[in-house]
């Protein structure tokens, strides 16, 4: 009889406690569903922005290559050739903070029968100097190349053109991406009957500036002896900006 009474009196206590975890447990799940609040609703798009500017800044590679058998002498050879185009350079106006050296190397190659395509038993020296030069009169530029030309440039690696104030076309370019995504984003909300908020989220991408041909013409100058001064275009500046855009809708 007594052993009876013991079994039912632990499960008794056992179910309590489980209760007891119950009544603990169920506030807890009823607390979490209160936190859910509603998101926003938005309208998402990209606007596109293009701004053009008139270069004002030209820069040009402009270097020499000598060879020759001896290493000495394709040395000397390039150096002398560099000193007269650095002097034509400078009697041009072009200041030394403006002419910068960026390449100067000293390289040998086996020589090659033309007749045969074997390789021969003979060496060639390749000496290659080159200065990048900035011209900050475009009207200078047809002159540049030609008077570099004149006193012994062999090798012309292209001219670049950039405006100083990048910035300011970026800004412009800026304003009407802005403007383009907020023309989109009206539109679409008028189409879906709702109204627009302030933006959420802005980002911003830029792949300019890049060279815009144009029909322009750069004047060459007048020569000062030695190398006729070559034509150039110098075109337009074209800086593209693309805002994506997010604004709430009400």
């Amino acid at each position: 009889m007594n052993r009876t009474i013991r079994l039912v009196s632990v499960f008794a206590v056992g179910l309590v406690g489980l209760l007891a975890l119950s009544a603990c447990a169920a506030p807890a799940v009823a607390q979490g569903g209160g936190n859910n609040q509603e998101q926003p609703h938005t309208i998402s798009v990209t606007g596109n922005g293009v701004a053009y500017g008139k270069p004002d800044i030209a820069t040009a590679q402009i270097g020499v290559q000598s060879r020759s058998t001896d290493p000495a002498q394709a040395v000397d050879d390039a150096t002398a050739k560099m000193s007269a185009i650095l002097a034509a350079l400078k009697g041009l106006g072009i200041d030394e903070k403006d002419i910068q050296t960026t390449n100067f190397s000293v390289s040998v190659q086996q020589d090659v029968n033309p007749e045969t395509g074997q390789l021969k038993d003979t060496f060639t020296y390749v000496v290659d100097n080159t200065v990048t030069v900035t011209m900050r009169d475009l009207s200078q530029v047809g002159d540049v190349l030609g008077k570099a030309v004149g006193a012994g440039a062999n090798s012309i690696y292209g001219v670049n053109f950039t405006v100083s104030d990048q910035a300011a076309l970026e800004a412009e370019a800026r304003d009407k991406a802005m403007a383009d995504a907020k023309a989109r984003a009206e539109q679409l909300a008028k189409a879906a009957g709702v109204t627009l908020d302030a933006p959420m989220n802005i980002s911003e991408y830029s792949s300019g500036p890049i060279p815009y041909a144009a029909d322009y013409k750069a004047a060459p100058a007048v020569g000062v002896g030695g190398g006729a001064p070559v034509p150039v275009s110098t075109g337009q500046i074209q800086v593209n900006l693309q805002v994506s855009v997010t604004y709430v809708i009400k």
